[in-house]
């Protein structure tokens, strides 16, 4: 177990490493940019582009500031007279004072709201204020959006090619249309070239979110019963990355006899070619079933992934890959080995559709082909759907199939079931 946390240590090491506090990675300028015969653009996006050696000394975040200083004063006479021009929409006429401390974003309703811009990923824009908290809107709701400070934009290449680069300045969203301005530069690029936008190297908190489910069930009496079951999730994101930690564990007691006592903990660390194009650069699991005969099995795969759909609504991604798998038996018959080991071949797919504003569902499904002696051919199956109740709280309803091909006899001989089954109902807190 210790050595699956190291492992899972290091995965979330290599994340923060992606984009350390001194810089993100050296960037490839998309084609259209990079080869354009406008050398003001040409110039722009040269003094954009984040190096890799960057380094977030004192002095940098100094000039920055000072840089941010400099356009929001050059920018009070242009608003001065974008403010007199007429308007077909009276809140399209308002436009914020400069503003050093606060971002603004305005939805397609016309309402416009005063706080922090936290993060835009899988078309979903996190902004958080001090009345109302933390807000999530679709991407297409937001009509405008100015921040006060600068921002990374993860950029993809005409038609998802590979040419994708990661641009950082002052940022404003109007309509269709992104700008980014850095001093005497200033890029627009079409809105539907943006794949995310983050700080990065300011709040490194606002890339990290997660979830902790808890279901319980104790009945007294005549049968005294008692079902635990705890689900818990976190991840980071980037423009370029994303990390996921799961964990879940269930623990069951009849009469004081235990019933089921398992748990999984797994993480993955993707690395995107493209908007949609992936490598799963390390997928880890730790699993322990004693009732299935599995004292602890750890495995480690590598793989590439697509996103076949990537809409506001639905998400639904595809990978495979190879791996190896060390499984330990929690008992084993006279002369039998008490471990083996294998390589194997896995692939999964998720789905995540928004069904409503307040109901989403989740499918997840992954299975490995292996030797004999550790199961040869085994699934984990997850579904679920989630009904939002207030605020952060959500009421979850999932269905758990585990299958194990061959399952190994324990040491009294008795051979365990292929298949085991989980109903789990919930309360979980999102954060």
């Amino acid at each position: 177990m210790r050595v699956f946390l190291s492992i899972l240590l290091l995965a979330a090491g290599a994340a923060l490493a992606e984009e350390p506090e001194g810089g993100t990675n050296k960037v490839v300028v998309i084609e259209s940019l990079s080869q354009t015969n406008d050398t003001k653009v040409a110039a722009a996006v040269k003094a954009m582009s984040v190096e890799k050696d960057e380094v977030n000394s004192r002095e940098n975040k100094a000039a920055e500031a000072k840089e941010v200083a400099e356009i929001v004063r050059n920018k009070e006479e242009e608003l001065k007279k974008e403010k007199s021009a007429p308007k077909a929409d009276p809140w399209d006429s308002f436009v914020p004072p400069p503003d050093s401390k606060f971002d603004w974003i305005q939805l397609t309703s016309g309402e416009w709201l005063k706080g922090e811009f936290k993060v835009m990923y899988d078309f979903k824009v996190e902004f958080d204020s001090d009345k109302m908290g933390l807000q999530e809107f679709d991407f297409d709701d937001v009509k405008q959006l100015r921040t006060h400070a600068m921002k990374s934009v993860f950029l993809e290449g005409e038609g998802g090619s590979r040419d994708t680069s990661i641009l950082r300045g002052l940022l404003v969203v109007d309509g269709d249309e992104v700008r980014l301005i850095r001093k005497d530069h200033e890029v627009a690029i079409p809105r539907d070239r943006v794949v995310s936008i983050a700080g990065g190297r300011e709040h490194e908190r606002d890339n990290w979110s997660g979830s902790l489910s808890i279901g319980l069930n104790a009945r007294g009496g005549n049968t005294k019963t008692t079902d635990l079951t705890i689900q818990a999730s976190l991840k980071r994101r980037t423009a370029r990355t994303r990390f996921n930690t799961d964990y879940l564990a269930n623990y069951s007691k009849s009469k004081e006899v235990k019933t089921a006592s398992n748990q999984r903990l797994s993480g993955y660390l993707d690395w995107f070619f493209t908007s949609r194009l992936y490598w799963k650069t390390l997928d880890a699991e730790y699993y322990r079933d004693p009732f299935s005969n599995i004292r602890n099995q750890y495995s480690f795969a590598t793989g590439a992934g697509y996103d076949l759909i990537r809409t506001i609504r639905t998400e639904w991604t595809v990978n495979a890959g190879v791996g190896y798998q060390m499984l330990h038996f929690d008992s084993v018959q006279a002369g039998d080995a008490d471990s083996t080991q294998s390589p194997f071949l896995t692939t999964g797919t998720t789905f995540d559709y928004e069904l409503t504003g307040d109901i989403d569902l989740l499918y997840d499904y992954a299975m490995r082909l292996l030797n004999k002696d550790n199961g040869q051919y085994t699934h984990h199956m997850v579904g679920k759907i989630s009904f939002e109740l207030i605020g952060d709280l959500d009421l979850d309803i999932s269905v758990v199939w585990d299958h194990i091909q061959k399952p190994q006899l324990d040491s009294n001989g008795n051979l365990p079931q292929q298949d085991d089954y989980q109903f789990i109902v919930g309360i979980a807190y999102d954060f």
